[in-house]
């Protein structure tokens, strides 16, 4: 299991190092390439973990995978990760970097789960209020969930604020069965 402690210390780490050779950008694009690659592919991420295979064909295969292209900086950074045996974390930390270098720059990414496709106006206004609530520039995920009938659910962080049908339907239910509850437990 990996640990929060450990992904927030290398995360910071290298925001640190970015925020000093003025490299924030630079390296959370990389990072993220690397980030969505390891999500993608299973085997990339087990070739990361296995700690059978040596640090050099690691570095190398993930060399191949940026064509070369890969900043030194970071190289440098995931070869340090591989020696201490956290490859399996690379993943999470990318993650983890990417959050940091949003609270950095005032930036706060919000998944928006629709039941239909929001229009653009739709979307304009849903995101001008989480601005306005949060003091923040709102980067938008929009993912489309038939089951949700109608309406949409915003996630933030941890916090979910839910405008669908089936809540509501849901909450009303509750409320009946609770009226039904206190009337036949008065008589």
């Amino acid at each position: 299991m990996l640990s929060g402690a450990v992904i927030n210390r290398y995360a910071r780490g290298l925001l640190a190092y970015a925020k000093a050779h003025d490299v924030t950008d630079a390296l959370d694009a990389q990072l993220g390439e690397l980030g969505r690659a390891l999500a993608a592919s299973a085997e990339l991420k087990a070739l990361l973990a296995n700690p059978v295979l040596t640090q050099e064909m690691k570095l190398s295969t993930i060399d191949k995978l940026f064509a070369g292209e890969l900043r030194s900086d970071l190289r440098n950074f995931i070869a340090l990760l591989l020696e201490r045996q956290r490859g399996s974390y690379v993943s999470a930390i990318a993650e983890r970097y990417h959050e940091l270098v949003d609270e950095l720059k005032g930036r706060l990414e919000v998944e928006i789960e629709a039941a239909q496709p929001l229009s653009e106006a739709q979307t304009e206004a849903i995101v001008a209020r989480l601005s306005q609530s949060y003091g923040k520039e709102i980067h938008p995920v929009v993912r489309i969930n038939p089951a949700l009938l109608a309406g949409y659910r915003i996630q933030v962080g941890n916090r979910v604020l839910d405008a669908t049908t089936q809540n509501q339907l849901r909450q009303f239910r509750s409320r009946l069965v609770l009226g039904n509850a206190r009337k036949e437990g008065t008589r």
